[in-house]
Formats: C-alpha cells, sequence, structure tokens
C-alpha cells in the first residue's frame, strides 16, 4: 500500500490535473497569442509593406528580449493564472464532502499535497516549454531575429520562475482558510500587505518623526517588499543572483510551510473561516491596524498633519476594520460584537506609543559625525536631478552642520515647504538618510553656505558638465522668457559665453537648488547636441547678477530682450511681496490692469537713473526684503534685492519694520 509513500502517484495526478486541464489549455493558448504568433505576424506584417527590419528595437539589452516583446500582457497572465491554479487545486480543503472524499483515500496528507503540486507545477511548466518550442520554430524564418535560443531558455527560466513562487503562495494561503471566496482574497492581499503595513506606518510616523526619510524608504520596501511592483520594474531593472536566490528559498520555506499547515489543519476545518486560532486572530488583528493605518494617514492628509483628526482616523478606521473582519470571520452580518477583543487591541496599541516616541526621539537625533562619513548628498527633492556624492571634509562638515539645524527648524505641515533629503555614505559600509519639510523662506538662508561650496557647485552646476561635452553643436538663447529663439553657433562664441557664464557661477551662490524661488531670474541658454536621435536639452539659468554673462551678451549684441534699465519707463518697488499680494499682482499684471491699482506701500521709479540704481541693487544679491515688478507686454518680471543692498530714495519711501 503506498499510503505512507511521499511519491508520485498515477490516479491522483490525473484526478488533480483532470480539475485544471482547461486552465493549463487556457494559459498555453495565452502564451502563444502574445508571443510566437504575434511575432509571427509583426513579421509577415512588416514583409508585406517591404520593411525587412525593425525601425526600433523591442528590448534595451537589460532583459530578455521575449520577455519583452509582450512584457505587461505577460505580466497579467503571470499574475493570473498561477494564482488560479492554486485556488482550484486546493478547493477541495474548503467543502465538506470533497475534504471527506480526498481524506477518504489511501493517502497520507503529504502524498496528497506533493501531488497536488506536481499536477500545478505541470500546468505551468507544459505551457511555457510548448511556447517556447513553438519560439525556437519560428527564429530560422524571422528576417531579424531579435532574439536567440539562449533568449528562449532564459525566458522559459525567468517565467517558470514566477509562476511557481506565486502558484506555491497560493497553495500555502490555502491551507490557512476554510473558505474559498477568502482564499482568492487573501491570495493577492497577502503580496501586498507586508510590506504596505510598513510603508502606510512610515506615512504615519512622517508627521510625527522629523527627518523620517520617508521617500527613500517608502521606495525600497515597495519595490523589494511587494512582488508584483518588482516585477513591474524588470524591464529596468532585471533580478540580480541575489533575488533568485531569495526567491528560490522563500519558495522553498513556503513549500515547507504549506505541508506541515496541511498535516495539523483539522478535517472539520471547512466551516471555519481561518482554520487555525493563532492566525485567525492575526488575520484579524493584523488587518484592523492595517485599516487603522489607512484611515489616519487619510485624515492626517486632509488636515495636514493634525494629530486630534489623525486620532479619531484611527479610531474609526480601527472600528470598521474590526468590524467588518468580525463579519467574515462569524460569517454572518449578524455580528456579535466582540468588544473585550477590541478593548484589547485599543490598549495595545496605545502602549506602542511608549516605544515609537523612544525610538522617534533616537532617530530624530542622530547625526553622523564628520569623522564617520565617507561622502554625502543633499538634494532638493522637488529637483529631478541625478544624485552626486561629496567627499570633500568641507563639503561633509557643512552638510553636518545644515542636517543639525535642519532638526530644529524642520516642521510637519505641508503648505509653503520645501523638502530637503541627506544621504550619508558612512566608512563602515552603512547609509544613513534623512529628509526634511523646511518653511520655503527658511531654505536659501540655511543653504547660502553650502551653495558658495566650490565643490556643491562643481557637483550640480549644469555649466561644468556642459564644458566637458564636445558634441554641443548650438546654444538657444531666451531672456526674460521670451517667445523668439536667438541661435549662437560660432564655436568661439559659444565657449566665450560658457566660460563668461562659469565664471559667474563661481562668483556667486549656486541657485540649482535651495534656492528663494526670488532669484532675479533673466533667461535661459539651451545646450543642443549633434546626437539627433538623443539631443540632448539641459540649461543653464541665467541671472541678474551674473555680470560677465551680462557684459558679454551686450558686447554681442544679444541683448535685446534683456530688460536692461536703460530700456525700461518704469518700474515698481513692493516691500516683502507676500504669497497674497502676489496674488493681487498676477491678477493685475496678466489681465492687463492699470499698475496705480497695485496696493500700496509701492513705489514707482520712472527716472533712468532711479531704475539704474534699482538694477545695481538687484545685481548686487536677490533677497526678500524687496520686490521689483518689470512691466512687460501680457505679463511681468519680477526680481529682488536685498535692505542692505537698497538705495537711499527706497528705505526712505518704503521703509522696513
Amino acid at each position: 500500500m503506498k499510503s505512507g509513500i511521499l511519491l508520485w502517484n498515477k490516479g491522483l495526478f490525473q484526478q488533480q490535473a483532470r480539475s485544471i486541464t482547461w486552465i493549463a489549455v487556457f494559459f498555453t493558448l495565452a502564451l502563444i497569442i502574445m508571443l510566437p504568433l504575434s511575432i509571427l505576424i509583426d513579421h509577415l506584417t512588416r514583409v508585406a509593406s517591404g520593411q525587412f527590419s525593425r525601425s526600433y528595437y523591442y528590448y534595451n539589452d537589460q532583459i530578455n528580449p521575449v520577455f519583452e516583446f509582450s512584457f505587461a500582457f505577460q505580466l497579467i497572465l503571470y499574475a493570473i493564472f498561477p494564482i488560479l491554479l492554486g485556488i482550484i487545486l486546493v478547493n477541495f480543503t474548503t467543502k465538506k464532502s470533497a475534504t471527506d472524499f480526498m481524506h477518504g483515500l489511501p493517502f497520507t496528507r503529504q502524498t496528497i499535497l506533493t501531488n497536488t503540486y506536481l499536477a500545478g507545477t505541470a500546468a505551468l511548466l507544459v505551457p511555457l516549454l510548448i511556447t517556447g518550442a513553438l519560439l525556437a520554430i519560428l527564429l530560422p524564418f524571422l528576417n531579424d531575429s531579435f532574439y536567440n535560443f539562449v533568449d528562449i531558455l532564459s525566458w522559459m527560466g525567468l517565467s517558470f520562475l514566477i509562476v511557481l513562487l506565486l502558484f506555491i503562495f497560493a497553495i500555502t494561503i490555502g491551507m490557512f482558510v476554510g473558505n474559498g471566496l477568502l482564499h482568492a482574497g487573501l491570495a493577492y492581499l497577502m503580496i501586498f500587505v507586508p510590506a504596505g503595513l510598513i510603508v502606510l506606518v512610515l506615512y504615519n510616523l512622517q508627521y510625527y518623526v522629523k527627518g523620517l526619510a520617508l521617500t527613500n524608504y517608502a521606495d525600497t520596501i515597495m519595490t523589494n517588499g511587494i512582488f508584483f511592483v518588482r516585477l513591474a520594474m524588470l524591464i529596468d531593472d532585471p533580478f540580480s543572483l541575489t533575488e533568485y536566490a531569495t526567491y528560490t528559498l522563500i519558495a522553498a520555506v513556503l513549500t515547507a510551510a504549506s505541508y506541515i499547515a496541511y498535516t495539523k489543519r483539522p478535517s472539520e476545518a471547512t466551516d471555519q473561516t481561518i482554520v487555525f486560532p493563532f492566525f485567525r486572530y492575526l488575520f484579524l488583528y493584523v488587518l484592523t491596524f492595517f485599516t487603522m493605518l489607512v484611515a489616519g494617514f487619510f485624515f492626517s492628509e486632509i488636515q495636514q498633519g493634525n494629530f486630534a483628526w489623525a486620532v479619531v482616523g484611527y479610531i474609526l478606521g480601527a472600528f470598521i476594520g474590526y468590524t467588518i473582519l468580525q463579519m467574515i470571520l462569524q460569517k454572518t452580518l449578524r455580528l456579535v460584537w466582540p468588544w473585550k477583543g477590541f478593548v484589547i487591541y485599543g490598549v495595545f496599541v496605545a502602549l506602542l506609543i511608549i516605544p515609537v516616541n523612544f525610538a522617534a526621539g533616537f532617530y530624530e537625533n542622530a547625526v553622523p559625525e564628520a569623522s564617520e562619513v565617507q561622502s554625502v548628498s543633499i538634494n532638493n527633492m522637488y529637483q529631478d536631478s541625478e544624485v552626486r556624492y561629496m567627499e570633500s571634509p568641507e563639503s561633509i562638515e557643512q552638510v553636518i552642520a545644515l542636517h543639525e539645524t535642519l532638526a530644529e527648524v524642520a516642521v510637519s505641515n505641508t503648505y509653503n515647504i520645501d523638502y530637503i533629503s541627506i544621504d550619508y555614505k558612512l566608512k563602515d559600509g552603512g547609509t544613513l538618510s534623512r529628509e526634511y519639510r523646511v518653511p520655503y523662506e527658511l531654505v536659501a538662508d540655511l543653504t547660502a553656505e553650502l551653495r558658495r561650496s566650490e565643490e556643491y557647485k562643481l557637483m550640480n552646476e549644469p555649466i561644468f558638465r556642459m564644458q566637458e561635452n564636445n558634441e554641443i553643436s548650438y546654444l538657444s538663447l531666451s531672456l526674460h522668457d521670451s517667445a523668439e529663439e536667438t541661435r549662437i553657433t560660432n564655436m568661439t562664441q559659444i565657449q566665450e559665453l560658457m566660460d563668461a557664464i562659469e565664471k559667474d557661477v563661481r562668483e556667486t551662490p549656486s541657485r540649482w537648488q535651495f534656492s528663494s524661488g526670488n532669484e532675479n531670474y533673466f533667461g535661459s541658454i539651451f545646450f543642443e547636441g549633434l546626437d539627433e536621435q538623443y539631443q540632448s536639452h539641459t540649461s543653464v539659468s541665467l541671472y541678474m547678477d551674473y555680470t560677465n554673462t551680462i557684459e558679454w551678451l551686450k558686447e554681442n549684441g544679444y541683448s535685446d530682450e534683456m530688460l536692461s534699465p536703460e530700456q525700461l519707463d518704469s518700474v515698481i518697488v513692493l516691500p516683502d511681496m507676500n504669497e497674497d499680494l502676489r496674488m493681487i499682482v498676477d491678477d493685475i499684471m496678466y489681465n492687463n490692469g492699470d499698475i496705480n491699482q497695485l496696493p500700496d506701500p509701492k513705489y514707482v521709479a520712472t527716472d533712468n537713473e532711479e531704475i539704474q540704481a534699482i538694477y545695481t541693487a538687484v545685481t548686487e544679491g536677490a533677497g526678500t526684503d524687496y520686490t521689483v515688478i518689470v512691466p512687460q507686454s501680457g505679463s511681468y518680471t519680477t526680481l529682488s534685492f536685498t535692505e542692505e543692498n537698497a538705495p537711499d530714495f527706497i528705505k526712505d519711501a518704503l521703509p522696513l519694520p
């Protein structure tokens, strides 16, 4: 008798296989349509049109071209069929008659589960083998073979790993539930919940823990912790050897867990939503905590971190989640509400505040010593730029000093703030990341010393990268956002202008990041490359204190649109233009209104000497004390200067408190 032997059994295997035959057939047909058939149709279409090679490639040399050909559709298949197979194959565990029948057969549970695994594995592997064979047969007939036999084998291996892992996961979940519908829901939900729970905790902590590197942590956890998210990124970031080993180990652990759970699973468990009492409580309280965090985050977001409203969200979310989950566990809408369990849960969550506060304090005060840091990067999180690390002791000390200041001035609200991220690479091989919300008006002053740093400028200012670019064909000059484009094609002039800009950048604080937003901008230069297919459009912004650049533009006849003082009939000076005043100015200037409608106090300068004096103050450095409004056709430009640089007539007319 074979009941005690953990081996394949022909009859049992055939019985399990028959229940999923049509699923395997549909999986096979779907793969054939998406790959060999689609590739063949693409080939015949090109031949019929006289095109014997692709005008573009489907792949970027980073991932298997067969996998990329219909990447999105393949992922949809892989997300559906393996889990569907797992649900169907262990469906007998959720129905009493089917359970009694299977357990009445002369086989151990290990043998039953082994043949279940074998039937499901065959239903996944055979479609891949058939599709791979058809791709190999098709290959010699293609006039533009964008894949080879190695690519086919590689695609089969990668695809089999993905579908097998999801299939094993679905089987394992099935060993813990006694309801088919819940099995389907949990199979997908549990792929997201573990990592999603951590991310939700971080999102809820962002308002209460200064410096929490939310973006850094959340991106890493979402990418590596949610399998479907990781699969979606395969097109740009293929699995590493470590990931292959990790997923193989996870599959082995899940398989062992499924055998253990099935061996200990009571036969009468079909009347239970969750089979084991421990996992019943885990299901109840983990998902209650999940819904509590979702509601808390929602209320925190709409009330900008208001703690009282966050607590309201936590209570409502926990109550709603706990009630719905109890309905699922009790399988009734006429719920006997177990209030004691909810109270115990509430007390436990409240007690979590103590260790969380302790850990938060330690986290907020963790600033590395300069001797521990190998390199550091600091970025404005709104700036979509390459992360560049600075290594000089001076830069490291400047960032650490700024880090200590940010820990004091950072805020939790999301109005009128800037985001600053700091990333350290430590000498011991570790890393340390922090993100801060800083009041917008403080950013420029806090980072002033850093923005004067030579290394910071070399790392960030585009002009230094452009000086290294030997493929610049011409410059496109746009002054004060003029619609007209002025091109500079003479290579000698291009180099002279770049040298002038570089000199100005070295002499003034960097504006690439962390400027106040009112930095006396007057135009941009766009660098156009020679490569027409991947033509770059890197730009450099120009400012009023770029005296060398302005002088060069004047000497070479490119300053017509620069709005120099001698071209202006009048300018308006306002003290400290806040957001409300800016809205009024926008409404008047963009609607061609009368500048006299601008609220007092204001100073209208019409004398050319006064305008020249105001421009001189502007070129000596931007600030937030005085704002200069330069009227243009249907618009206006704003410049600024500090009280220290203000002309005497402005100080007399518009004294600051």
